[in-house]
């Protein structure tokens, strides 16, 4: 009997059976090596600078008031600024920018603006309401809601906007009786106080009648009545008119005086 030899193949790697024969590396002719060392030294200097520009302004920025800074924003931006403060309001905001995407003073800065945010809704609410009688701008006629004017809308020219006020405006004074109404025993008329606008008109719907308006009517009348004859100043030539001449005697009389 006969034993064939086993053979044992480990980390057996087939060859390819063709081979990819490499590109030859392309060269330009204004190539440099000294260039390219330059740019790549440059892009690792400016990478390194805006690091520490970075470093530099996170340390600055953690130790300042975010609470400050949002209140010079919130002031420059109401005023009117000029080339230089709108210069510092926009780094501010470059600030206010970094403070936020870095989340800087974030335990500090959260309860802060939901504040704020819950003052500014409560702000606008304000301004919007109708306050009917109670607004200094109410009239019964032409602004019963007492709603505040647009100001665009005034002829005048006003600065700035009109704010909701309500009445009264200012609060009130008593004053001591003067004695000499006392003496005299002037007593104030009971009832509501005199009110400086004119009266509700044209609130009442007036029904429609068939009679005939006065004016038309006398119109109507004028042009059928008959008009008065006109009265001519008479000429020489009316007196010698063919109307005047009654007879055959006439009219010979009047070819000779032609």
């Amino acid at each position: 009997m006969m034993i064939l030899p086993t053979v044992l193949l480990m980390n057996f790697n087939p060859t390819p059976l063709c081979r990819t024969v490499d590109k030859p590396l392309m060269i330009r002719g204004n190539y440099s090596l000294a260039k390219e060392v330059r740019q790549n030294e440059l892009k690792q200097r400016q990478k390194i600078q805006q690091r520490q520009k970075h470093q530099h302004r996170l340390q600055k920025l953690q130790l300042q008031d975010p609470i400050r800074l949002y209140f010079q924003i919130q002031k420059l931006e109401a005023s009117q600024p000029d080339t230089d403060q709108q210069t510092r309001l926009k780094r501010l905001k470059e600030d206010w920018k970094f403070i936020e995407k870095n989340k800087l003073h974030d335990e500090k800065l959260r309860p802060f603006l939901e504040e704020q945010k819950r003052k500014q809704e409560a702000k606008r609410k304000a301004e919007s309401k109708l306050w009917g009688k109670q607004s200094i701008y109410f009239n019964p006629e032409l602004n019963p809601l007492g709603k505040v004017p647009d100001v665009h809308n005034i002829l005048y020219e006003i600065s700035g906007t009109l704010s909701n006020l309500t009445l009264p405006i200012k609060s009130r004074k008593k004053y001591e009786k003067d004695p000499l109404l006392e003496s005299l025993q002037v007593t104030i008329p009971e009832g509501p106080r005199p009110q400086f606008y004119k009266q509700v008109q044209n609130t009442k719907i007036q029904k429609k009648t068939n009679m005939i308006d006065p004016k038309e009517e006398k119109e109507e009348n004028h042009a059928l009545e008959p008009q008065p004859k006109r009265k001519f100043k008479k000429t020489n030539l009316d007196s010698d008119s063919d109307a005047d001449i009654h007879s055959e005697e006439e009219w010979d009389s009047k070819r000779q005086r032609f």
